[in-house]
């Protein structure tokens, strides 16, 4: 049985609650991608930031980034997925929710990521097919739920 922690990406850099909006940005930038996890002091995931909650969220309130905190932005009522899972269950997920990339974790800790890029390097492009017209069908988030 293929699982998660066998297509995610692990270890991906996380910002903490406290961490200004630039620095999100910065490490966004940095690592060229689209969403970083939120954790807090002991490195259990808390919420998620895209970049477009960056963009849409932050950027258009004209207030000082610097002054903003993730905490403050990010989406915490987020679903992620165990390490060990069937990789059909973030399939599932990801499908239901209408995401692109859910957090992964092991013992309520953040070990990693998993995207439709991750899937379309390990599963059948029929398989990615299939869940990206059910994603775009109900209307794509692009942000965690």
């Amino acid at each position: 049985m293929v699982t998660v922690r066998d297509v995610m990406t692990e270890a991906p850099k996380s910002v903490l609650e406290s961490d200004n909006l630039v620095h999100v940005a910065r490490v966004m930038r940095d690592e060229d991608v689209g969403c970083v996890p939120v954790v807090d002091d002991t490195g259990r995931l808390v919420g998620m930031l895209t970049d477009r909650d960056l963009v849409v969220e932050a950027m258009a309130a004209s207030d000082d980034p610097t002054l903003r905190q993730a905490g403050e932005l990010m989406r915490g009522d987020i679903h992620s997925v165990d390490a060990d899972a069937p990789v059909t269950h973030v399939v599932e997920t990801m499908g239901r929710q209408r995401v692109r990339r859910l957090p992964v974790v092991a013992a309520g800790k953040l070990v990693g990521v998993v995207g439709v890029a991750d899937l379309a390097k390990n599963l059948p492009t029929a398989a990615v097919g299939e869940l990206m017209a059910l994603i775009s069908k109900s209307g794509h988030k692009d942000k965690l739920p």
